[in-house]
């Protein structure tokens, strides 16, 4: 027996005729020539006038040139601006700031949220504040009260969104990403995000490799280049220190060498307005690779030689 075509096309719990109806969400309707889409629950056509489909919502339209926003809500170019699941009526010289409108004229959005703009201020997660104010310290998006904490703009160090004790009780271990704190010990040292003991351990790159037990030095525990937040570069510092701002392309090792490209290079100094543009890509070697934190393709880096140190690298 040959299967029934018309009770095998089912919609919900529903027998299907595909030649008279039309199933759309799981609701029939009777199928009209050329209401051959659905839109939600309704069939229209894509050559019907006066409609149009925003998130499987079927909206009349009395004029042309609506459209649907990227959330799925019906808005008009010329006269609306969506923010979010939100529609306002288009204000010259305002800007989305999350849902609502802002005038960056006046105000200043951080992370959707919008404050009146007065003094220098700049973002720290949704909050504003004067990055110059030795009271307020931002880490990584959250921001902290120095006299809530009781300490001095000069002591207040990040650990990613941590603020650290003041003094040498703590330290920071990082990793592209990743920020840990440890109680600061003798005879440990940083590998990435961990803080081994340096007579047990060594460290190539951020990765741990175990000493044998007759092995007590290497040369890799000699501090190498470091990777710190460019939050805890001083402005004084940066502007009057050669430094060399680019992105890495690629990574590559070769022995104990750590090859690198760079894009978007160039060397500056703020403080007399130099900036000397570098030919794209640019190359870098280090020679010793395990002394070097890992550094990621894509992302951005400053890098500066403080006197009487090696290299240091501030992730941008």
């Amino acid at each position: 027996m040959l299967p029934d075509l018309y009770n095998d096309a089912s919609c919900g719990s529903q027998g299907n005729n595909p030649d008279s109806k039309i199933c759309c969400a799981g609701k029939l309707s009777n199928r009209v020539l050329g209401k051959n889409l659905c839109c939600g629950t309704t069939p229209y056509g894509v050559e019907d006038r006066g409609v149009l489909c925003c998130n499987q919502t079927l909206h009349r339209v009395v004029e042309d040139g609506y459209q649907c926003s990227p959330g799925g809500y019906l808005y008009l170019p010329s006269r609306d601006m969506v923010c979010g699941s939100r529609v306002h009526l288009n204000d010259p010289g305002k800007h989305c700031c999350g849902e609502d409108t802002y005038d960056p004229q006046y105000e200043i959005c951080c992370n959707g949220h919008k404050h009146s703009r007065w003094g220098n201020k700049s973002c720290c997660g949704g909050k504003a504040y004067d990055p110059s104010s030795d009271q307020m310290k931002c880490c990584a998006g959250t921001l902290y009260n120095l006299q809530v904490q009781d300490r001095l703009s000069e002591e207040a160090q990040c650990c990613g969104s941590v603020l650290m004790e003041a003094g040498s009780t703590q330290t920071c271990c990082s990793a592209p990403g990743l920020n840990l704190v440890y109680p600061t010990q003798p005879g440990f040292t940083c590998c990435g995000q961990h803080y081994p003991n340096s007579s047990l351990w060594s460290c190539c790159a951020g990765v741990l490799y175990s000493r044998p037990e007759t092995q007590t030095t290497s040369k890799n525990m000699i501090p190498g280049p470091r990777l710190l937040p460019l939050g805890d570069l001083k402005t004084e510092v940066l502007c009057h220190t050669r430094v060399l701002l680019g992105t890495v392309q690629s990574v590559s090792v070769k022995m104990n060498e750590r090859s690198i490209v760079m894009v978007n290079a160039m060397y500056m100094l703020a403080s007399r307005g130099h900036v000397n543009p570098l030919p794209s890509p640019h190359y870098i070697t280090l020679p010793d690779h395990c002394s070097s934190p890992e550094l990621v393709p894509g992302n951005t880096y400053i890098w500066m030689k403080i006197p009487f140190l090696r290299h240091h690298k501030i992730h941008l």
